[in-house]
């Protein structure tokens, strides 16, 4: 993955932002109660460009997709 990754030693192995401790949970979280990315760049994560923001999140997206398709398969 570019822009995720998940290590038993950092966010107890939760999925995060590559190089943070932030967690793509958390980040869903903010959108879902209504912030754009820009307000999740400006008030939260300042240091992160929002195309990083961006990149979890859709690379996220599609790693929820690919998981959800290949349970329903078995």
């Amino acid at each position: 993955m570019k822009y995720l990754a998940a290590a038993p030693e950092v966010a107890a192995g939760q999925l995060v932002i590559k190089g943070t401790r932030i967690r793509i949970a958390h980040v869903f979280k903010l959108i879902a109660d209504g912030m754009s990315l820009q307000d999740i760049h400006a008030d939260w994560y300042p240091w992160l460009p929002v195309a990083t923001l961006r990149g979890a999140v859709t690379e996220a997206s599609e790693h929820i997709s690919i998981s959800t398709h290949a349970e329903s398969l078995s």
